[in-house]
């Protein structure tokens, strides 16, 4: 995935609000979002990467989000762990600041160099694996864009371009940052970029290589407790400037019976 834009605690009844368009190979074969089960128990909802297993964002029960952007490097090593491993490993913790805890621990040359993006209604950070150092920082609420760069680089004219607009995006009633947030995935400014040419823009369009899918996001304060009532969820199976973002806000509400279904389980199995 190539472009993140995250609103956090700035949306009235929001305090996270993340629209992603994922970037790839057209031929590398991935599925939507589904459920599965981290190896804690816990369940999640991602889309999956067929060819290494991972994923590039997905959210847990509890109201976790994450995601991962990969950083450019010209000799990657194909030795090391799947960073798309890497969301799934965040997504096993109740809250962003437990996961974010845990990868202060990371050890740099297990991964090729990437970005991830931990938040939750509460707190989001990012971690920053790139010239040989992990560097996990907590963010101010405001809008975030990570891409392919630094996070939030205004020296990055794609990122700068993106933050700018979800910067006036700030205070807006949430279906206003919807709808803003889909045209900025939409985009096609920075299609002629001097440096990265077509990869300029945020909606990606080359032969071989482009924007494959888009996710919108909103959640609420506490999803966990509120069964996700009050949380919307949107997925484009495709480019997001000619494939429509469909509602898949029910998929939210089968996490969360999912989740309520495993604890009633196990409190039966306790009890007995």
């Amino acid at each position: 995935m190539c472009t993140l834009i995250a609103i956090h605690r700035h949306v009235p009844g929001a305090p996270l609000v993340v629209a992603a368009n994922r970037d790839e190979f057209l031929d590398r074969p991935a599925t939507g979002p589904d459920f599965t089960t981290h190896a804690n128990g816990t369940r999640i909802l991602a889309p999956r990467d067929l060819q290494a297993g991972g994923t590039w964002l997905g959210l847990n029960q509890h109201g976790v989000f994450a995601a991962l952007t990969n950083r450019p490097t010209e000799t990657p090593d194909t030795t090391r762990r799947s960073r798309g491993l890497l969301v799934m490993d965040a997504l096993g913790y109740e809250g962003a600041d437990k996961a974010a805890a845990a990868f202060e621990a990371l050890r740099p040359e297990q991964y090729n160099p990437f970005n991830l993006f931990i938040a939750d209604g509460s707190d989001a950070y990012t971690i920053v694996c790139y010239g040989g150092t992990v560097r996990v920082s907590a963010l101010e609420p405001g809008a975030h864009v990570i891409g392919n760069a630094e996070p939030n680089d205004i020296e990055h004219h794609k990122t700068l371009r993106t933050l700018e607009g979800a910067r006036d995006l700030l205070g807006c009633a949430s279906d206003e940052v919807i709808a803003g947030l889909t045209k900025l995935c939409q985009s096609h400014d920075g299609n002629n970029d001097a440096q990265r040419g077509p990869l300029g823009a945020t909606c990606v369009h080359t032969e071989a290589y482009g924007t494959r899918s888009a996710v919108l996001l909103q959640l609420e304060a506490d999803p966990a407790q509120n069964g996700f009532a009050e949380s919307r969820f949107y997925y484009a199976d495709g480019a997001p400037c000619v494939t429509p973002f469909e509602d898949s806000t029910p998929l939210l509400r089968e996490l969360s019976r999912l989740a309520s279904y495993d604890e009633v389980g196990s409190t039966t199995r306790t009890v007995s």
